[in-house]
């Protein structure tokens, strides 16, 4: 799992989504926005954004969001959006459910490779 030097700004569950979505789309981050941006001059309650870098082009703000947002609810939102990876728009529920799962399967794996790795220290300071 690569960290992000930018998701460090994130709260812990803002970057496990942040992660989730530059791994569905390179091009998406999730990010703190600067304090003198722009978009926080309109909103400053919504200091977090998802920010689309196409390659070769210039990058812009899909949307802002505030702290409380940090949840599947970004990624369903996205996930909503985007007619061509699903062959349709997806509907709210659909997306939603579907995000939920995501962030539930991420934790399981992450909680494993917390054990796994615990395990492989534990069974190195025994046959020390």
């Amino acid at each position: 799992m690569v960290t992000l030097f930018k998701n460090l700004d994130l709260p812990e569950r803002g970057r496990v989504v942040a992660q989730i979505l530059n791994d569905y789309n390179h091009e998406l981050f999730l990010e703190r926005l600067p304090d003198n941006h722009p978009w926080l001059q309109e909103a400053p309650d919504k200091p977090f954004a998802v920010i689309h870098r196409p390659m070769g082009l210039p990058e812009y703000i899909v949307k802002n969001y505030s702290s409380s947002m940090l949840d599947e609810r970004i990624l369903a939102q996205v996930w909503e959006w985007d007619t061509h990876r699903f062959g349709k728009k997806l509907d709210k529920f659909d997306a939603l459910t579907h995000a939920r799962h995501v962030l539930e399967e991420r934790k399981r794996a992450d909680e494993m490779e917390e054990k796994r790795e615990r395990m492989k220290y534990e069974l190195k300071k025994k046959w020390r």
